[in-house]
């Protein structure tokens, strides 16, 4: 038995130094980075004519909850929040439900096809909209003029256009997830209860609104839950697409900005901004949780 107990953790503990020391390690270092004065000239290394390295409190949360930039990015997150998933649910039940009607023939091909996002690259994906959404080879504006719009929108300089496009490229990598949940929730509605809402005399709408959704909310509200975090956390797409553009308009894109893509770096601060985040994510996730009651309905 001991012999066992030995192998076993002869098998554990390497990958358990591994994940503390590549995970977990970082985490906290970064959230002792956030309380120190961490700026380029005295982190890592001190330079002779840098100010020293030194716990500063909460200077860096009192300097990022008062900067102007914090809260555009802050604000601006939730908005895209707010579209992106709006449009990520909407798209998904949409193409869910047409998938999942009976009339709908080819579904195997329909289904590989659906999925093209989750295969492709990220890298290849936001290069190849970004090639779509220029200005003056892009194939989206070449439509535009060809139907009469004469002047179409700048998508890669305009913050405004390319907010509206960001959030295009953000449906097209979302909605196989959100099929996918919705997809599987909608295959376990029972057959008895649709038959017995047409013999009750309802519609189509009203069988999907008052029978069908009611049933999948709980998987659709945890989709939603997730994806959410997700577009909160984006950083990735528009740091390839345009990050100058838009580093004040997401709340990781500011503060990696404020590490790595300013004249005067500061990576204090810029870790004060990464924490807060976090902290709000996690606060969200919690509300959301127990507004939904999905906690409950897991612990039962």
């Amino acid at each position: 038995m001991r012999k066992r107990t030995v192998a076993a953790l002869a098998l554990i503990l390497p990958g358990l130094a591994a994940f503390l020391f590549f995970n977990i390690y970082p985490i906290l270092y970064s959230i002792y980075i956030a309380f120190t004065n961490a700026q380029l000239g005295n982190f890592p290394i001190q330079a002779p004519d840098a100010p020293k390295l030194q716990f500063v409190g909460l200077e860096n949360f009192k300097w990022a909850l008062s900067d102007s930039g914090f809260r555009n990015a802050f604000l601006w997150t939730w908005i895209f929040v707010a579209t992106s998933v709006t449009l990520k649910v909407v798209v998904g039940v949409f193409l869910s439900v047409l998938y999942n009607n009976k009339y709908v023939k080819g579904k195997f091909f329909y289904r590989a096809l659906l999925i093209i996002p989750w295969a492709l690259p990220l890298l290849f994906s936001v290069m190849v909209w970004r090639f779509m959404f220029d200005p003056v080879v892009g194939p989206i504006n070449i439509i535009l003029k060809d139907i009469g719009i004469m002047n179409p929108p700048d998508w890669t300089t305009s913050a405004t256009w390319g907010f509206v496009a960001l959030n295009i490229i953000e449906v097209w990598l979302a909605y196989p997830f959100m099929m996918t949940v919705i997809t599987s929730a909608l295959q376990s509605v029972p057959d008895t209860l649709i038959e017995a809402a047409i013999i009750d005399g309802a519609n189509y709408w009203q069988r999907l609104t008052k029978v069908v959704i009611p049933i999948v909310s709980k998987p659709i509200a945890f989709a939603t839950i997730l994806t959410s975090a997700a577009s909160f956390q984006y950083f990735l797409v528009p740091f390839i697409y345009n990050g100058g553009l838009f580093q004040d308009r997401f709340l990781l894109l500011y503060g990696y900005m404020k590490a790595f893509g300013s004249a005067r770096p500061h990576y204090g601060k810029a870790a004060a901004v990464l924490l807060i985040a976090t902290i709000v994510l996690a606060a969200y996730m919690l509300i959301s949780m127990k507004i939904t009651k999905l906690q409950k309905g897991a612990e039962a």
